[in-house]
């Protein structure tokens, strides 16, 4: 599945001298109402974010607590800059380019669609609030 990468390989890349460049969060809402935090990653080493996939099956994995994915970003993957936090409806999610190519669950984000030439992308830290 194109967007995903296994914890794993995003080890790999970092141990061989890649970084996380961003990080964005997408909250969800399960069946039982409650909510479910999915990260999504810019890697250096790869164009376009990627959601971390589950170990076994298919999907992306998801936390409940946002404070233990916040511990996972920063001293796992060793990520220390901003973080944006967005509903999975946000249509500022639709602004970031390549953002997964759209998979958002249930989200809004366009696929993959390349900016106009002398565009810029926009990245969480240029949305508007």
């Amino acid at each position: 599945m194109r967007g995903v990468l296994q914890e794993a390989d995003i080890r790999t890349g970092l141990e061989t001298g890649g970084r996380i460049e961003n990080v964005v969060i997408v909250a969800r809402r399960d069946e039982a109402d409650g909510v479910e935090h999915v990260p999504y990653l810019l890697p250096s080493w790869r164009r376009g974010y990627v959601a971390i996939g589950l170990f076994r099956g298919a999907g992306v994995r998801a936390y409940r607590d946002l404070t233990r994915l916040v511990r996972f970003v920063r001293d796992d993957l060793g990520f220390h800059g901003p973080i944006g936090l967005h509903e999975e409806n946000c249509p500022k999610l639709a602004k970031l380019r390549s953002f997964l190519d759209g998979a958002v669950p249930g989200g809004a984000a366009q696929p993959n669609k390349s900016l106009p030439a002398g565009d810029e992308a926009a990245t969480p830290d240029t949305l508007d609030p």
